[in-house]
């Protein structure tokens, strides 16, 4: 009797948690643009916390070793890292103070002759509309057409454009009370981390049951916090030096706008891949309109100084950070700017990289108990591997043997791709048979 009442009690109980589940996913389908508002009001209410949690990861490298020569000079943990904390602070003012006094200035004088010589790009580009003309009248319909509709959608939208700049520089505003907010966090998170740490890790064995778990969870965040940090911080000070690098070249080339110029560069040049000629285009069509020989020169000597910095300062600065090929960046930075737009671009190849090595550590492990080789390039040439675990590799044609140097790149890719699904096979097989 005791026990049919525990089995009507369990099955209540599990009826009301199913109906309270599909009434949750209804409630989910029904507002789910509200409550992703909702979610999105809450994050941005939160942007100074980020931000100040962004520069506290940024800026440990720097603190770390900054607190590491003060307590060579026997000093306490604690009051080398205040004195760290003080002096990076000091910094960071000292830093805004030169962009405001001396950077956004000559922003501004740059900008202002920008516009001054707005009249001459736009007879000039109307001298280049009556060459085409000239050339091909189709062409120049075309153009003007294309012409016309932009200026009836600025026209239409001109209240729009004056509401976004009068909200830009309310938000300008609100970013440097946001910007000292975070430097509150600052302070407090790398005051605290190793409580943080302490805390996160107490919670991870907590959870998990099976110790092994956790201790390979927490290689994977050591791996991955190697990924974003080399990569972050490396790409930071290789676009401070390129952008510090093009204006003097700029400068001696006689470049209109160097300035403005330069820090577009530098900017955009945080973007992998794509970075430098998302600065670079911009900047060369406003100099065609211009002085079309110093496009010229401008787009011989960025293609000059972006193969210094892909040969030379980049890998020096960055090294194997990722562990992903060139293919793979690519990849990640085209999926993750669909998800996450300019911060995707930016944060896309370290995030991928993490993945990446989780499947690939996954896939070495299931190989390497299977007594499997790890190597991607073993697995170039094979056919199969049959029961016994002895592998098959391909027949040469002819009696010649292939080069696989001459096409490793394409060749890894197969053979990680190959090796995956044999390892994927094996690990479902042995699930199944658990």
């Amino acid at each position: 009797m005791k026990s049919t009442w525990k089995n009507a009690l369990i099955w209540c109980i599990t009826i009301f948690l199913t109906l309270a589940a599909v009434i949750a996913f209804y409630f989910l389908l029904q507002n789910g643009s509200s409550i992703i508002a909702g979610l999105n009001s809450i994050l941005k209410s939160m942007a100074s916390i980020w931000l100040g949690l962004g520069l506290a990861y940024v800026l440990d490298p720097l603190i770390q070793f900054g607190e590491c020569k003060l307590r060579q000079r026997n000093m306490n943990q604690t009051a080398a890292r205040i004195l760290t904390l003080l002096l990076v602070l000091i910094l960071i003012g000292l830093l805004l103070f030169l962009i405001i006094s001396r950077l956004v200035p000559r922003l501004g004088e740059t900008i202002n002759g920008l516009l001054s010589d707005l009249p001459g790009i736009q007879a000039t580009f109307n001298s280049y509309l009556d060459r085409v003309n000239e050339w091909n009248p189709d062409v120049y319909d075309i153009i003007i057409r294309m012409l016309s509709t932009a200026t009836d959608w600025i026209n239409t939208n001109l209240y729009t454009t004056i509401n976004t700049v009068t909200q830009s520089f309310l938000g300008l505003i609100t970013g440097i009370v946001n910007l000292f907010v975070a430097l509150i966090v600052l302070v407090y998170a790398q005051m605290s981390k190793e409580r943080f740490i302490g805390q996160s890790k107490k919670i991870l064995y907590a959870v998990c049951h099976h110790k092994g778990a956790a201790t390979w969870t927490l290689d994977i965040f050591r791996q991955a916090n190697l990924i974003f940090s080399g990569f972050i911080t490396g790409k930071i000070i290789d676009s401070v030096i390129v952008g510090v690098i093009c204006f003097p070249c700029l400068s001696i080339l006689k470049i209109d706008y160097a300035l403005l110029i330069s820090v577009v560069i530098g900017v955009t040049n945080i973007i992998p891949v794509f970075g430098p000629f998302i600065g670079a285009i911009p900047c060369g069509i406003l100099l065609l309109f211009t002085h079309p020989w110093e496009a010229l020169v401008f787009a011989i000597y960025i293609l000059i100084l972006q193969q210094i910095d892909g040969n030379i300062i980049g890998p020096r600065i960055l090294g194997d950070s990722t562990g992903v090929s060139a293919f793979w960046v690519m990849v990640s930075i085209l999926l993750f700017s669909n998800l996450l737009g300019i911060v995707g671009m930016i944060v896309g190849v370290p995030i991928f990289a993490t993945l990446y090595y989780i499947i690939k550590r996954i896939v070495e492990e299931e190989l390497a108990r299977q007594g499997l080789p790890t190597d991607s390039l073993e697995y170039v040439k094979l056919d199969k591997i049959d029961e016994d675990g002895e592998i098959i590799y391909l027949k040469e044609e002819n009696g010649k043997k292939k080069s696989i140097a001459n096409r490793k790149s394409l060749k890894e890719h197969a053979a990680s791709i190959k090796m995956t699904a044999i390892a994927l096979q094996s690990y479902i097989e042995r699930k199944r048979k658990k």
